[in-house]
């Protein structure tokens, strides 16, 4: 795993803002599970993360680091799969997505594990069939690229 330097400060306060909002089935369990103590260790690892990163404005992100609704194409290493994924807060709420770009949710193990990485890292996941490791293979959509600051 590859230390993040810097992360969009926007994203930062908004995932955390996420994370407290009771009003989602899985962060009402997310906001409950972090007041008592008992952090997910995917979340646990998202947060030292951001609080260890340099928040920088979102005019200054780097073009090849994943923010929030970016679409991003990874590629599983055991199996080759790719697969396209948009990084969203609430995959219910997700903008109409194009066909082909799975939304992943910032709270699940994949979307907290992307947030702030940058193309060619590598990411070590846990599923239910065991230890998968992903590549971050390209940024397809950007919103900071595209100079969407405020979405």
């Amino acid at each position: 795993m590859q230390n993040t330097h810097v992360i969009n400060q926007l994203d930062r306060v908004r995932v955390l803002e996420s994370f407290a909002d009771a009003t989602h089935p899985r962060s009402h369990k997310l906001s409950h599970a972090l007041a008592c103590g008992d952090i997910p260790a995917h979340i646990a690892r998202l947060l030292r993360r951001m609080q260890l990163a340099r928040p920088i404005t979102p005019a200054h992100v780097p073009c090849d680091m994943v923010t929030m609704n970016s679409v991003v194409r990874i590629i599983d290493l055991d199996t080759l799969r790719v697969r396209r994924v948009a990084l969203v807060y609430d995959a219910q709420c997700a903008h109409a997505a194009p066909a082909g770009i799975e939304p992943v949710e910032v709270q699940e193990e994949l979307g907290s594990e992307l947030l702030a990485r940058r193309v060619g890292d590598t990411i070590a996941l846990n599923g239910r069939c065991g230890a998968t490791n992903i590549r971050i293979d390209a940024i397809e959509y950007q919103p900071e690229a595209e100079g969407d600051f405020e979405r």
